[in-house]
């Protein structure tokens, strides 16, 4: 698996797991992917039809088992407020980020349009309205983080912290521009919470 290896993020979402071989493969390639420093992003992407649900049906049981080692892998977390509610029981992302023992990054996108975000224990709120595209912003946060590790901060007692939180606020506009175009290179939307 030497592609896996050479990646900073392994990018995978609540679908990942619908085929049960796919099931099986998948605690391989964490087994190989953690110990060689690959972070695991989640995307939910919650699209229930492709699990044979009706759509806008909550996750059964047998979803929420499938997915639970992703869940436990990811260093990232991304979802809509619907998805968080319906896997996670909660919206809030700090609430989130400390009810899992790895403290994973959590971005949650509102129906209003805004991110709430828990990213090494520091809070915040980013207007994003104007995204035109999760997938790019998604996509190319993952990118900048690739470049700034240190930006996630660190799980575990006494050290969950991020060391540059003006700087963090700049990868998530950056982020949020590219998905945006032009209209969103200032940072007036930005909000953190110390």
């Amino acid at each position: 698996m030497p592609e896996i290896k050479q990646s900073f993020w392994l990018l995978v979402s609540s679908n990942t797991v619908i085929d049960s071989q796919d099931t099986q493969v998948l605690p391989m390639i964490l087994e190989r992917a953690v110990p060689s420093g690959v972070s695991v992003a989640l995307n939910v992407d919650w699209q229930p039809q492709l699990w044979g649900l009706p759509p806008h049906s909550p996750p059964s049981s047998e979803v929420l088992r499938r997915v639970q080692p992703l869940i436990w892998a990811a260093q990232l977390i991304h979802c809509t407020g619907e998805e968080a509610e319906m896997f996670f029981g909660t919206t809030d992302p700090v609430r989130l980020h400390n009810g899992l023992p790895q403290r994973p990054a959590v971005l949650i996108m509102d129906s209003a349009g805004d991110l709430q975000w828990c990213i090494g224990g520091l809070r915040g709120r980013l207007d994003f309205s104007m995204l035109q595209d999760h997938e790019v912003f998604l996509a190319r946060l993952l990118d900048n983080l690739s470049t700034n590790p240190q930006l996630l901060g660190h799980a575990g007692p006494g050290v969950d912290a991020v060391a540059d939180p003006d700087g963090l606020a700049e990868q998530l506009l950056t982020a949020a521009a590219a998905s945006a175009g032009p209209s969103l290179i200032h940072n007036k939307g930005l909000f953190i919470d110390h």
